[in-house]
């Protein structure tokens, strides 16, 4: 069983790709490089790599960096490599980075370990997203992270994971976003060793898309939203078509027909959420935790109904949607937490973060 190896995919590199193979191998690191569509112009740069040992393996067409990650993690698990250390081909990670994240592989060989950055040092635009993208990412996953979007990643590969990451979702950017949510049944959990913060000419080099790229990871940041919401209306359907039911039919009291098609329709909610949308969910997306959600989310409304149209004099049909907008927010993003919350006291804990330069 060979050891760890170094994934790099690369889109139309320049000369600082081919300095950073020899710099690799003379660790004693094995260098896969990932030709992503470059053209016949940036041959002869994929040659040089390749006589200064990396082994490269090109296709004609340019699909994205994930399809690139893919690649490569399908070539180091076929020829028995334990894990990859992904790094970016512009010179954005130094090599004694990237030791350092192999190193900490051997730490923690079924923790996915991120090199993070300090966002502070970022440029504004990089950082704005980045910090926006975490943010998200904890509120929706319960996963706190400093750098989201790093590209500087150690993948365990063993014990079924290189199929599992085949199998996963997206051929660009978002690839890497979705190796991240998948993180509860991939690995053990997430380690963060600080690295070096380098933009080289303000990241001119970048092949990130801001809108169309950036679109690929909101979408699957937010992939749960359509069918939570489907399953909202539906349970709304549930809900006015019980309180119908007992108040017409059977002449229920208004209280009582309130009281009995909610419950229904909230058992109804719960359990298409927990079938439908949180598919896969952690042992704490239960029953009696969702019941005290929603009891939760009836006294905020209460009390942010009261506060928005007494002491502030909002009109009640404007504060009844800014509240019931605020609250169905907070309600999702709650719900997702729950979904892939872990075990902080058990082996298989979420994140714990590892520093030193």
């Amino acid at each position: 069983m060979k050891q760890i190896a170094v994934l790099i995919p690369a889109y139309q590199p320049d000369e600082k790709m081919c300095a950073l193979v020899p710099a690799l191998r003379a660790e004693n690191l094995s260098v896969f490089l990932i030709d992503d569509g470059s053209g016949p112009v940036y041959g002869p740069l994929f040659h040089v790599a390749a006589q200064m040992g990396a082994e490269v393996i090109s296709y004609p067409e340019n699909h994205g960096k994930g399809y690139a990650l893919k690649t490569g993690i399908a070539e180091a698990a076929a020829q028995g490599y334990t894990g990859v250390v992904t790094a970016d081909a512009d010179g954005q990670h130094t090599v004694k980075d990237i030791v350092r994240i192999a190193e900490a592989m051997r730490q923690y060989p079924k923790a996915l370990v991120l090199g993070s950055r300090n966002t502070a040092e970022m440029p504004p635009r990089s950082r704005t997203g980045n910090r926006l993208t975490a943010f998200l990412f904890r509120a929706l996953y319960s996963i706190d992270l400093g750098d989201t979007q790093t590209g500087l990643r150690g993948i365990p590969l063993t014990e079924g994971r290189a199929e599992e990451l085949l199998r996963l979702e997206g051929d660009r950017y978002e690839y890497e976003m979705n190796m991240l949510i998948a993180t509860p049944r991939l690995f053990s959990g997430i380690e963060e060793i600080a690295i070096k913060t380098i933009y080289i000419e303000n990241n001119a080099s970048s092949h990130f898309r801001p809108v169309a790229d950036g679109m690929r990871i909101y979408r699957l940041l937010f992939a749960k939203f359509p069918r939570f919401a489907l399953v909202s209306m539906l349970s709304f359907g549930i809900d006015y078509l019980l309180f119908t039911l007992f108040a017409y039919l059977f002449s229920f009291a208004a209280v009582p027909a309130t009281i009995g098609a909610r419950v229904i329709s909230a058992v109804c909610n719960y359990t298409m959420n927990r079938r439908w949308v949180f598919t896969g969910a952690q042992k704490y997306y239960t029953f009696g935790r969702y019941a005290l959600l929603a009891l939760c989310i009836l006294v905020l409304n209460c009390g942010l109904i009261w506060l928005l149209t007494n002491p502030l004099s909002i009109a009640p049909w404007c504060a009844k949607l800014i509240t019931e907008g605020t609250l169905y927010c907070v309600s999702f993003s709650v719900q997702c937490r729950m979904a892939h919350k872990q075990d902080k006291d058990s082996p298989e804990k979420q994140k714990a973060t590892t520093k030193g330069q």
